[in-house]
């Protein structure tokens, strides 16, 4: 007897260890994020990967690579993602469309995408009637080049536009005589500078160009909402880190090791995004401005017109940002 009791206790404690560890660490829940190809327009996400902050709100986040920001949309507006970090212009018009999307923070509340004439450029008024590069041919980024040209006294009706989706590529085209100048995203900016390229202006107004965008279906669902809530409070830590001064070396090695770019350019992006322009917004929110300047830039330069007037609770529910 002595010895069957023996066994059987040795048989409790070995159940007890794994159970016990079950019960002190829960399984990830995993979210389908939707991305572009790495820059500093995902920063946020690197810094939210790298530094834990995903971790401590027990998601595991998988990223789905699009192959360009209408597809990045569309997975999440279909529920192929459940979220994603999207263009704001595509996100805001996909919404005025009905689209089953809601914006749940700034990653960008201000564009970090600078414009650059070809080696040689002397000003803006060089670009006139010129191939040009902003990504796609139309939309939010072609409209913003466009803004800039003709802010700079450049008719933009009379630029050719040429697309070309990554940055790094864009740099090739300017080197080779492609196109004369271009809207480039850090840090291929400063790869460009130093290539010759000439830095030409950059827009400072209020303009989200990179929102969080949530599935509303995947959002709004009792089941899944705290998961929401949780990705939206990750990203949220993380652009406080990025933006507090005691973060500046950590925050540059991630972003440098996320686009595999030499840590001194990335230190220039710094300078710019977080110092100079002030684009990440510590608590991811949505100024009206930011939105409402999308509509501005694109009706200034014969885009597609707004039919209704503007009111943000339309397109932005900052619950997530607060944790409700």
């Amino acid at each position: 007897m002595k010895r069957v009791l023996t066994h059987l206790c040795a048989a409790v404690v070995s159940l007890s260890v794994p159970l016990s560890g079950a019960f002190a660490q829960a399984p990830k829940t995993e979210v389908k994020l939707a991305v572009l190809a790495p820059s500093a327009l995902l920063w946020t996400h690197a810094i939210a990967q790298e530094k834990g902050f995903y971790d401590k709100q027990n998601l595991n986040v998988r990223e789905l690579r699009a192959s360009d920001s209408p597809a990045l949309l569309q997975a999440v507006a279909s529920g192929s993602a459940d979220a994603g970090i999207a263009l704001g212009d595509l996100a805001v018009r996909a919404i005025d469309k009905g689209a089953p999307v809601v914006i749940a923070g700034a990653i960008l509340e201000k564009t970090i995408l600078r414009l650059y004439g070809a080696k040689g450029t002397g000003t803006i008024k060089d670009l006139a009637g010129k191939p040009l590069t902003a990504g796609a041919v139309k939309g939010g980024t072609a409209n913003l080049l466009k803004y800039q040209l003709k802010l700079g006294g450049v008719d933009p009706a009379g630029v050719q536009m040429v697309s070309i989706a990554n940055s790094r590529d864009r740099i090739i085209a300017m080197g080779n005589g492609q196109v004369a100048g271009a809207l480039l995203i850090a840090p291929f900016d400063t790869l460009a500078a130093r290539e010759g390229a000439v830095y030409l202006g950059v827009y400072r107004e209020p303009y989200v160009q990179t929102p969080l965008v949530l599935n509303k279906t995947w959002a709004n669902a009792p089941a899944t909402r705290p998961t929401a809530i949780a990705l939206t409070q990750a990203l949220k830590q993380a652009s406080a880190f990025i933006t507090d001064p005691a973060n500046k070396d950590a925050a540059i090695d991630v972003l440098a090791a996320y686009t595999k770019t030499p840590r001194d350019v990335v230190e220039d992006s710094y300078e710019f995004i977080v110092k100079d322009q002030k684009a990440i917004p510590a608590d991811l929110s949505v100024p009206a401005a930011g939105l409402e300047n999308l509509f501005k830039i694109d009706a200034e330069v014969g885009g597609e017109p707004q039919t209704q007037a503007f009111d943000l609770k339309r397109y932005y529910d900052p619950s997530f940002i607060a944790g409700k």
